[in-house]
């Protein structure tokens, strides 16, 4: 007699929420923030849009660090 596995729950996309609030409310949803990437040090700014009508705009800006301070 085989064994019976339940597939896996399907996940949604981390941004289903604010996506969600944009079709319902009917106005941009607006997510702004800084990120640094696993395995590296360089932080990014970004931005993104959720529109009403289910698409989305993503912008990522590398911040640049400032240069190191001269020993005192």
């Amino acid at each position: 007699m085989g064994r019976h596995r339940r597939p896996p729950d399907p996940q949604l996309p981390t941004d289903t929420d604010a996506r969600l609030r944009a079709i319902a409310g009917e106005q941009p949803v607006l997510e702004e923030g800084v990120v640094v990437f696993p395995g590296s040090t360089v932080p990014y700014a970004y931005r993104t849009v959720h529109r009403p009508d289910g698409t989305t705009d993503r912008h990522l800006v590398r911040l640049e660090t400032p240069p190191p301070r001269p020993p005192h």
